[in-house]
């Protein structure tokens, strides 16, 4: 029965896709990784071509199909691109752009379910020539940011990397194990709501030529950037990613329909 079944998906997406700039792609792998629950997705092209240019930041379109409708999802990979395959991660429950994916995601797509995916987006990256970098997150928001943190680490620069990442209890804090392996003592600070982020967090962290890169909720980039205003860092030196979405991004959804 579930070979039957994604067989017939796969010609479902087949019929959905191609036309609009979407290749069919099979979760290769699925992975709790975290409390809420937060999971990672592995993709791969079903046609064994080669992914598209990625830069670390940029976001893939998914499009899935529930109930007739289809529903498009932004997520940046959180891995350095093997050529190969994508990692991504959604947490069930959580109320943002992806709402509705990431939920048909975690509850309807086992490996070797199918997927539609449009070619890399945006322009949420690294600032290459920087010397120190400073990643603030806030919930899920640490998934738009885990990309850019682990090509860093790829290209030999983990000691230019700090993070500070918010969630609500330490159990939902995703990729927490990993960072604190990859960076050294001082490096990673992980807060929970008993301990909310304030200026005293950040002011030891930053050096006049810091780039922050800062993601979470609408609610927490007021108070990041309230916070990083009264330290008086440069603002050509921060730069922001809201996992809520935008009206430039609700028309490019549009588009695509």
């Amino acid at each position: 029965m579930a070979q039957t079944f994604i067989k017939r998906e796969k010609e479902l997406y087949a019929q959905l896709g191609e036309d609009k700039g979407f290749v069919s792609f099979s979760v290769t792998k699925k992975e709790q990784i975290a409390s809420g629950p937060t999971y990672t997705f592995t993709l791969s092209r079903q046609d064994g071509k080669k992914l598209w240019p990625h830069t670390a930041g940029q976001y893939i379109t998914i499009r899935i199909e529930k109930d007739g409708v289809l529903h498009h999802g932004h997520y940046v990979p959180v891995e350095s691109t093997d050529g190969n395959t994508y990692v991504i991660a959604c947490r069930q429950g959580h109320d943002d752009q992806n709402t509705i994916v990431s939920e048909e995601l975690i509850r309807n797509r086992a490996v070797g379910g199918t997927v539609l995916v449009s070619a890399p987006a945006g322009s949420f990256g690294l600032v290459n020539d920087a010397k120190h970098h400073l990643f603030v997150s806030g919930g899920i928001g640490i998934t738009f940011l885990m990309g850019m943190i682990n090509e860093l680490n790829k290209q030999g620069q983990s000691a230019s990397v700090t993070v500070v990442q918010c969630a609500q209890t330490e159990d939902r804090a995703a990729f927490a194990d990993k960072l604190r392996n990859t960076l050294a003592k001082g490096q990673y600070l992980l807060l929970t709501k008993e301990q909310q982020i304030s200026k005293s967090h950040l002011q030891d962290k930053l050096k006049p030529d810091t780039h922050i890169y800062v993601s979470g909720s609408e609610t927490f980039l007021d108070t990041a950037n309230r916070i990083i205003n009264e330290l008086n860092h440069p603002r050509s030196h921060v730069h922001i990613k809201s996992v809520e979405p935008t009206l430039g991004l609700l028309k490019a959804l549009d588009h695509k329909k």
